[in-house]
């Protein structure tokens, strides 16, 4: 095998098999008519092929479906960690001539994403790059346990589909990503056997913000069937990493996974109300005694991972603050561990280890 391709096959680690079997496809139509030593012209061209080949291969060596690939920016190694957390689901639902197809649900413990595709019927364009189905009668998802009884959370929310590039923004189809967070995260103890998904009117909005248009009538609600398994670790260091107004705030937990960072941290001691002020409520700046730029994920070979907030993610009280970001690129959490969490509350600066991370299931 030629020494460029055999680098470029053991990067994306498919087996020997494969990874035969994918250059035999590759070079048989020049085997045809040229003998091997006369293909070093071709080598470029065989590892540009090679290339896609790879990306398609991920997708089916890991079983992550290649527009969650795309969605994330994963190369081979980083699809394979995500595919531990990725379940293969097949729910269709039809009304009014559209279809809702719900393929594949990828989770840890803080966010569960469904991976579905609408089909309206033809000659209709889904063009937008943002749909929303009816929601006006409230959040309606639920997670169901294993005898399909709802399971009662303390708090989740989710915006709405995502709409991923399809290849053809003027067809009847579109790849939606929808994405429920979980403000305590999944309990060991919930045994998840599914979602009840509610999935009304499919609508857009209009030029203005508050002009809602519905693009087509129908009612795709479905339950989807899983079970939840974490691909995230937990420690809780309980820490000290500064102070408000002279008391001490203190990390309790860190949840890491490929996709997320989970803070949990409080301040004491609890149970007693702060004063306020007049001119900066103590609430107000306990709200954002730590923002994003305030924090710096390490990896154990001081590389940064950037931190990303979408939407409102985190809830918090008078003494207990609970922050969700997502990794700006999938990272094992075998590069974390040994890493660091920097955080700056107040001028101060404060390295926290991410030393024994274990599987967040055994902590409670």
């Amino acid at each position: 095998m030629d020494e460029n391709l055999r680098r470029v096959f053991d990067q994306a680690r498919p087996s020997p098999e494969q990874k035969e079997t994918m250059l035999r496809r590759l070079l048989e139509p020049e085997r045809k008519g040229k003998p091997m030593r006369k293909l070093k012209k071709l080598t470029v061209v065989a590892i540009a092929a090679a290339l896609m080949v790879i990306s398609c291969a991920a997708a089916v060596v890991t079983g992550l479906d290649q527009r969650l690939i795309d969605y994330f920016g994963a190369g081979p190694e980083q699809a394979e960690l995500l595919a531990f957390g990725a379940v293969p689901v097949d729910v269709t639902v039809k009304d009014n001539g559209a279809t809702l197809h719900v393929t594949q649900v990828l989770m840890d413990r803080y966010y569960i994403m469904f991976l579905a595709d609408f089909t309206a019927p033809e000659g209709t364009v889904l063009d937008g790059d943002r749909y929303f189905f009816d929601t006006s009668e409230g959040f309606k998802d639920k997670l169901l346990d294993r005898s399909g009884e709802p399971i009662e959370i303390e708090g989740g929310w989710s915006f709405g589909p995502e709409v991923l590039d399809d290849g053809d923004p003027m067809d009847n189809h579109l790849s939606l990503l929808f994405r429920l967070t979980l403000d305590e995260g999944v309990q060991p103890d919930w045994e998840i056997g599914g979602i009840s998904m509610y999935n009304g009117d499919l609508m857009r909005h209009g030029e203005n913000p508050w002009d809602i248009i519905t693009v087509w009538s129908g009612d795709w609600s479905c339950e989807v069937p899983f079970t939840w398994q974490d691909i995230g670790r937990s420690i809780q260091p309980n820490q000290v990493i500064g102070q408000l107004d002279g008391r001490d705030i203190t990390l309790t937990d860190i949840y890491l996974s490929p996709l997320t960072l989970r803070i949990r941290y409080q301040r004491y001691p609890l149970g007693v109300y702060p004063p306020h002020t007049r001119t900066q409520p103590i609430d107000y700046r306990w709200n954002h005694v730590l923002e994003s730029d305030n924090i710096t994920l390490t990896t154990r070979e001081g590389r940064t991972v950037d931190l990303i907030v979408e939407g409102y993610a985190g809830t918090s009280n008078f003494w207990d603050h609970r922050d969700i970001y997502h990794l700006a690129e999938i990272t094992a959490l075998e590069d974390l561990e040994g890493g660091t969490l920097n955080i700056r509350i107040e001028g101060g600066s404060v390295d926290v280890p991410l030393d024994g991370l274990v599987p967040a299931e055994s902590v409670k």
